[in-house]
């Protein structure tokens, strides 16, 4: 390989940080477009890539080298991403990436960045009375508004997959760092979307994330199931689908009384792909209330994830996601289906 070119000294500085200290700069990961200014995400020496910090151009004018080095070993993107960079400005997260070396596809048309579901007219508020607790700061093991322990220490979940989450609402006295919450203060996973060549976008972890542990939430337009039947009809023309049904507090074969399309409005999960070997698995969440109809809908990791590993989940693991079995899979894992 290359030789690295000598590493500079820079302060070691996070976005909006303006602590003093020398850290020695060991290379540059990513650069994204931020509000038109061209940040670079800084690896630094001795730290794990899991303590990269996003600094300018204009920060790093002791590391030129390093700067050169990394933008001749980069692969150009082939479409301007500008317009798509605009649209991830309004995610509330860590900056995500976004890279296309395969194409001339830019900004999807007609989609609209969501951080939190939004709902149809014709969708009743939930007002399923919460249990709420007195705890303090933490909820311990006799708490009346969890039924058992769902998350341990680290956040990461501890319970089967067919158990219903249920998290502190807004109304328990339990502090921000209660054990209990974990989907509600939403994701603090590195994203990095990227074109595929036979699969649309697709989204990458980059970072390390542990087997349990919470990636994002599904989020989109919560509507009706008329509402989801006659999108599906379009949405099958077309081949392709986000609507998730919400049943999975229902019995087998029940129908659901509404759904999350993430279509035109979504978040980060409007990208990902399907695996016939995923690394995700969908659940069931309640925070703010227990209607069962309207539950949250979260991915969590069911393996460890490496840095730059595709995130994926099955598309139809039950008949919970429209997806039209004729539709062939390009995953490539080993135990592929040859179909969605």
């Amino acid at each position: 390989g290359l030789d690295r070119p000598q590493a500079a000294k820079r302060r070691r500085p996070s976005l909006g940080d303006d602590s003093s200290g020398e850290y020695e700069v060991e290379a540059i990961v990513a650069d994204a477009l931020v509000g038109g200014v061209h940040f670079f995400e800084v690896k630094w020496k001795g730290y794990s890539l899991s303590d990269t910090t996003w600094t300018t151009k204009e920060n790093m004018k002791n590391c030129m080298g390093i700067l050169k080095e990394y933008m001749q070993q980069r692969k150009e993107n082939t479409a301007d991403l500008s317009e798509f960079y605009l649209l991830l400005q309004e995610a509330k997260a860590s900056i995500i990436t976004v890279t296309n070396t395969v194409d001339a596809v830019g900004c999807p048309e007609n989609f609209t960045y969501i951080n939190e579901s939004i709902y149809s007219e014709q969708i009743p508020r939930p007002c399923t009375p919460l249990f709420t607790c007195k705890c303090a700061d933490q909820c311990r093991g006799d708490c009346g508004c969890v039924r058992e322990r769902y998350y341990d220490s680290n956040g990461l979940v501890r319970v089967d997959p067919s158990v219903p989450l249920m998290e502190c609402g807004p109304w328990c006295a339990c502090g921000d760092e209660c054990v209990t919450r974990v989907v509600q203060k939403g994701s603090d996973v590195r994203f990095g979307i990227f074109r595929t060549r036979d699969k649309g976008w697709g989204v990458m972890a980059r970072q390390m994330i542990r087997k349990g542990a919470f990636v994002a939430e599904y989020v989109g337009e919560v509507i009706t199931f008329d509402e989801a039947e006659r999108r599906g009809i379009l949405d099958a023309e077309l081949g392709v689908t986000y609507i998730f049904d919400l049943d999975k507090s229902f019995p087998s074969g029940e129908v659901a009384d509404f759904s999350i399309d993430a279509k035109t409005h979504g978040n980060v999960s409007h990208f990902f792909n399907h695996s016939c070997d995923p690394n995700m698995e969908i659940r069931q969440v309640f925070v703010e209330h227990r209607d069962p109809r309207l539950h949250r809908l979260a991915f969590f990791a069911v393996r460890d994830i490496e840095p730059n590993d595709e995130l994926t989940f099955d598309y139809n693991p039950t008949k919970s996601s429209r997806v039209d079995s004729s539709t062939e899979c390009h995953c490539g894992a080993l135990n592929c289906r040859g179909y969605i």
